[in-house]
């Protein structure tokens, strides 16, 4: 089974080399990095969130409906990509959003809400529906009714 998802990850540079040394995994070059010393167990805390580097998820992970293929995404994505506006954050905080640590953003996020809703809606088409296996896996319980309705 394939999956696929559209992320932001940042251009090279200071943010995604301390991404990367954060994770202790630079996505380009896929290779372990060195990751800081700190109180905790780093490279415990971290081991989830390295398999996919250092990112911010557009539209999670889905499988292709049926009657669509990989071609036909990406070239979707590629005109809705050139289709939409940057967007530039006032600035981002640590926070648990969802029950792990993150960088969430902070200030005026709605072009952000804007941009993440634009590539859910317009790439929907391409997403097959949930199993009830993937349904159960993503712990309906703790979700807000809006939430589970989406």
């Amino acid at each position: 089974m394939k999956r696929f998802a559209v992320y932001y990850a940042p251009d090279s540079g200071a943010f995604a080399d301390a991404g990367a040394r954060w994770l202790g995994w630079d996505p380009v070059a896929g290779t372990p990095v060195a990751q800081p010393e700190t109180g905790p167990d780093l490279a415990a805390v971290t081991a989830d969130p390295r398999r996919y580097g250092f990112h911010g998820t557009l539209k999670p992970p889905f499988r292709l409906a049926d009657g669509t293929d990989l071609a036909a995404l990406q070239a979707a994505m590629a005109g809705l990509a050139h289709s939409l506006a940057p967007v530039q954050l006032p600035g981002l905080a640590f926070g648990v959003p969802m029950g792990f640590l993150a960088l969430v953003p902070t200030g005026n996020t709605q072009p952000l809400r804007d941009l993440a809703a634009a590539v859910v809606e317009r790439l929907d088409p391409f997403r097959a529906p949930l199993t009830a296996a993937e349904i159960a896996r993503r712990k309906p319980h703790l979700l807000t009714p809006r939430q589970r309705q989406l």
